[in-house]
């Protein structure tokens, strides 16, 4: 029920621009004021899963998830959302990673330096939830006020 609400209110904020008459001007990819409330609704810290990680967005674009893995490794990058479908799609880039850092004759982390794309699913107050690439599955997040 949840999520159907969470659709609902996102078709609703997009429909008025997905029906307005094209503009001879140049195409942006800038979020209308409307998107942009909605990815302040990402910022701060998600509490995951076990071993599924802990997010922290920033509002400089930037990320640090902590507790990932049974290893608890933490990684760093870049996010953004890109809403050219529905459901929108965050991206995650992995800059950094402690992988090896932590075990020395581990396999890096098999992300790093690319991006992942990840079906936002649910994203209000409370609750992040999404769905990461062709998987069944859906992981989801709780905000959490940083102690």
């Amino acid at each position: 029920m949840k999520l159907i609400t969470a659709a609902c209110l996102l078709i609703a904020l997009l429909l008025p621009l997905a029906t307005a008459a094209p503009s001879a001007a140049t195409p942006t990819t800038k979020p209308t004021r409307d998107l942009a409330a909605l990815e302040q609704k990402i910022l701060g810290f998600w509490q995951g899963p076990a071993c599924g990680g802990d997010y922290t967005f920033n509002p400089d674009g930037t990320f640090v998830m902590e507790n990932f893995t049974p290893g608890q490794n933490r990684l760093t990058g870049t996010w953004s959302i890109r809403w050219d479908a529905l459901p929108p799609t965050l991206l995650v880039t992995c800059k950094t990673s402690d992988f090896k850092k932590k075990v020395p004759d581990r396999a890096e982390y098999e992300s790093l330096g690319k991006s992942r794309e990840f079906k936002l699913l649910e994203l209000n107050d409370k609750s992040l939830t999404y769905r990461w690439g062709g998987e069944k599955d859906v992981i989801q997040f709780h905000r959490r006020e940083i102690e």
